[in-house]
């Protein structure tokens, strides 16, 4: 989807900290939810969760985006958000997920392909800036596995 004057699109990436360690059926509701309300609001992003640290990509109508990003601000289950990036794009980035997610378990029912380590390979190659910017903040923020 491309964005026009009318309806710009917006990408804001975000890393925080897990109050409490996230179990893998946490992970799986919070993934559950997040894809249900995303795909309502017309946003698409992607989400990894490494070591009790999140980074995550939200991108959409600006409005939409924007409401999203206060919402996760106020969850509990997360503290030191700290806002990475906030850009108009002009089309997604992440147009295939309502939320993809890395998430190193195995036991992950909501574990995508894309943050497979053959698909962190693609990121490295990505000519998508957003994909290249998340495979930075993992290799950068998130701890070794």
């Amino acid at each position: 989807m491309k964005g026009t004057d009318e309806s710009p699109l917006l990408s804001i990436a975000y890393v925080s900290v897990a109050t409490h360690p996230m179990s893998d059926d946490a992970i799986d509701r919070l993934l559950r939810r997040a894809r249900a309300n995303n795909g309502r609001d017309g946003i698409t992003g992607a989400l990894l969760y490494h070591g009790g640290r999140f980074v995550q990509i939200v991108e959409g109508p600006a409005e939409k985006v924007l409401e999203r990003f206060e919402t996760i601000s106020r969850d509990p289950r997360h503290r030191s958000i700290q806002k990475m990036r906030e850009k108009r794009i002009p089309e997604r980035q992440f147009a295939q997920w309502t939320m993809a997610l890395r998430n190193p378990s195995a036991n992950s029912s909501g574990y995508d392909d894309f943050f497979s380590r053959r698909g962190l390979t693609r990121l490295e190659h990505a000519d998508n800036e957003a994909q290249q910017f998340l495979e930075w903040l993992s290799e950068y923020w998130l701890p070794a596995a």
